[in-house]
């Protein structure tokens, strides 16, 4: 890394202590709460049972939808790319999410586990986190995004090996009203939404939403199809996206019911697979689906108890050509998998015994439909060959977890779940955390933990009897720091270690689970609040990552800088964001070394509304910075040029218009 670029991430973070940051909402001062009640404020009432992110023995990054409006975030990869030590990759069909050190491009699993108000939304077929146009939420409805960093398997079982991404929806109150809206942006791009939110006198509370998205897209240039069989790597007109979302949720004292819906169609400019052609259509379609029904009660003065029902359903469809179909007559080919499941999760929280607080309970989930087909059509789309499989997994899982407080300074958090999968053999997961305070102001929480992720489906269909579960023996060292109630230091220091990863071994001719990797690492982070309403946050993130060979791991940047500042303007009728992002040099599929870039993002919003309207103006790339990220493809056309990255867009523009009826 450069003198310069030192000297860069080193001014952000200056700017950060003279400038500030904010955890607060619009109507409640979050600096003046304590950190760990301030973790237990959900937006559903079974949260404070669900979540236990205060029991997390890593340090929690929040971003709210005062941060969400301030910089403009329109999908949930937006606001991963603004949190300490999370990247995504882009390969113009999904955002992958990448996070200490970890982050193969085209991974499917990447090894944190999303949540929507506790609910985990990852599919059954891939394990895959929908983080950009085709996840299950608009951001216009998140009151904030939380990011507990560390395994939390010990919580909430497979998929949870490097952190948790917790969603908390907004409620029916925060709009009590009906809005409309209405958004423009680059590429041809537009989307609508419709709102309705409100409380009533008896307690109720209701929010619904709908909304569609059109995008045209544009022509796109791939330098490994530069020749003039394949139109000098100009892809035309096929890099549109559409997408129809829906969203519910009634709460009535202990209950709450909420779902989801999402249909989404992308097609895909680059050739993402080997067998296909260049500059042809080849689309992919999401429709994901969840019900999430959890209701929480005191059964007596020492425990609570919160039963959770919930189940989901993802589809995905894709169509493809083949550019040689001579020899077999296959010209065309869709793949139609399908996966569907439901479970219930019965949590309860003991305080029987002085300065003990137990959460235990079990989960039942039944991934019932795992289903793969793959048709393959002639030229007259008339059928030639179809493969077609299907499989299921049901798993049982038990867990306790206790906090015990020794005294005023010192805490004990230890815990484990076990969970028994119908296809695997059962895995445990423990945590061990001390925490100790030794003033009002600093925290210090040290750890151990393991962790596990169960092969999904697709490997399942792809490996057969040699995709195993993979698992994660991690330590960590976490510092709070109030330096006042408006400034607050958070400070990380990590070390993972990856076993029983899949190798290709010569001498048995297939995949072995025989890999295993390292990673470590050290984040800071700094946070502050001005009085006149100046907010900022600026973070520093080193990594060090070894792949199952001991080499430096593909995608895993060393450094990665963020910083963000806003501030109001006009008397306080509009607001400005401001936000910095640094991405360090990477390694690529082919270990070609991709630069470092800066980016820069620029977001004017208003901070009141007028007569019911509100707007926001983002300015995206703001220096058009032309840089690339790392592919997934790993082989390379018939004109010999590498695909190994690809190039992402310059300097774009979006605008929102908003009004209450």
């Amino acid at each position: 890394m450069s003198f310069g670029r030192l000297k860069w991430l080193n001014a952000a973070l200056c700017l950060t202590f003279l400038a500030g940051a904010a955890l607060a909402e619009p109507d409640v001062d979050l600096s003046e709460v304590p950190f760990e009640q301030l973790m237990l404020r959900e937006a559903v009432p079974v949260a404070q049972i669900a979540q236990q992110v205060s029991d997390s023995p890593s340090a929690v990054s929040i971003v709210t939808a005062a941060d969400i409006r301030a910089y403009g975030y329109r999908t949930l990869a937006d606001v991963i790319n603004s949190m300490r030590g999370l990247t995504t990759t882009y390969d113009r069909r999904y955002q992958y999410l990448g996070g200490r050190g970890f982050g193969e491009p085209g991974d499917y699993a990447g090894r944190i586990m999303l949540l929507i108000d506790g609910y985990a939304t990852q599919d059954s077929l891939f394990n895959q986190a929908y983080i950009d146009e085709s996840g299950l939420l608009d951001l216009e409805l998140v009151e904030r995004v939380e990011y507990v960093p560390g395994t939390g398997s010990v919580t909430y079982g497979n998929n949870a090996m490097l952190g948790i991404i917790n969603v908390v929806t907004k409620k029916g109150r925060d709009f009590n009203a009906a809005q409309l809206s209405g958004e423009v942006f680059s590429r041809g791009g537009q989307k609508q939404r419709a709102t309705y939110g409100k409380r009533f006198e008896n307690g109720a509370d209701v929010l619904l939403s709908v909304s569609a998205l059109d995008v045209k897209g544009r022509n796109l240039y791939f330098p490994a199809y530069d020749t003039p069989t394949t139109n000098h790597g100009i892809a035309e007109n096929l890099d549109g996206e559409t997408n129809k979302r829906v969203f519910g949720k009634f709460a009535y004292q202990g209950l709450t019911v909420e779902g989801g819906y999402v249909d989404r169609k992308k097609m895909l400019p680059t050739n993402p697979s080997a067998s296909t052609t260049f500059n042809t259509p080849f689309s992919v379609r999401d429709e994901n689906s969840f019900l999430n029904l959890a209701y929480q009660t005191t059964l007596a003065s020492t425990l609570s108890s919160l039963s959770r029902f919930y189940s989901g359903h993802y589809a995905y469809d894709s169509w493809r050509e083949f550019p040689d179909y001579s020899l077999d007559n296959e010209k065309y080919g869709r793949r139609e998998y399908h996966g569907q499941w439901w479970g219930v999760d019965q949590k309860f929280v003991g305080n029987w015994l002085v300065d003990h607080t137990m959460v235990f309970g079990f989960e039942f989930r039944n991934d019932y439909r795992q289903q793969f087909r793959r048709t393959y059509l002639s030229p007259e789309k008339a059928v030639v060959e179809v493969f077609s499989d299907s499989l299921s997994r049901r798993t049982a899982s038990f867990y306790l977890t206790d906090e015990y407080r020794i005294n005023e300074r010192w805490s004990l958090n230890i815990g484990a779940r076990y969970d028994d999968a119908s296809d695997l053999a059962g895995n445990w997961s423990p945590r061990l955390a001390v925490i100790y305070k030794p003033t009002l102001q600093t925290t210090l929480k040290a750890s151990y933990s393991e962790a596990f992720r169960m092969p999904h489906a697709y490997e399942r269909f792809s490996y057969d009897g040699t995709a195993v579960p993979e698992y994660v023996a991690a330590t960590e060292l976490a510092l709070q720091h109030e330096f006042t109630r408006d400034m607050r230091l958070t400070a990380s220091l990590y070390n993972y270690n990856r076993s029983s990863l899949l190798i290709y071994n010569d001498a048995v001719g297939d995949y072995v689970p025989e890999g295993n990797s390292r990673t470590q690492g050290l984040e800071v982070e700094l946070e502050r609040l001005w009085k006149n309403g100046i907010r900022s946050r600026g973070s520093l993130a080193w990594q060090n990552a070894q792949d199952v060979y001991g080499a430096e791991a593909v995608n895993s940047p060393h450094v990665l800088g963020k910083f963000n500042l806003s501030f109001p303007m006009l008397g306080d009728r509009l607001r400005t964001g401001l936000e910095a992002q640094y991405l360090g040099s990477r390694l690529t599929l082919e270990r070609r070394r991709l630069d470092g870039v800066g980016l820069a993002n620029l977001t004017f919003s208003s901070e009141r509304k007028w007569h019911g309207l509100s707007a926001s103006f983002s300015i995206r790339n703001l220096f058009d910075r032309e840089y690339e990220v790392v592919s997934p493809f790993d082989w390379r056309p018939d004109s010999g040029v590498a695909q190994d990255s690809l190039r992402m867009d310059g300097r774009t523009y979006w605008f929102q218009l908003n009004v209450d009826l």
